[in-house]
């Protein structure tokens, strides 16, 4: 098994994907239509086994680490979203 140490190298601008989950489809899209800018897409995620959560996965360019650490911490903070990977 290799060992990777430290942070993966990643060239920019690069396509970024965010999965975003919580409990309403409808409005994890408002959120991130709201944190997000720039033109995305979405694609429907998966939902729980219970149906009590959905996700999102939207994917954008990204220009640098600052702005695709600031769209994943603007997400994160929403009360509407439970998570994001």
């Amino acid at each position: 098994m290799q060992n990777i140490e430290g942070k993966p190298e990643i060239n920019y601008p690069t396509e970024w994907e965010y999965r975003v989950i919580g409990m309403d489809k409808e409005k994890i899209k408002e959120v991130i239509a709201g944190a997000i800018k720039q033109e995305y897409t979405l694609k429907e995620g998966q939902q729980s086994s219970g149906g009590k959560f959905v996700s999102v996965i939207v994917s954008t360019i990204v220009q640098d680490e600052e702005q695709r650490d600031k769209i994943f911490a603007t997400l994160k903070e929403n009360p509407n979203i439970n998570m994001v990977l």
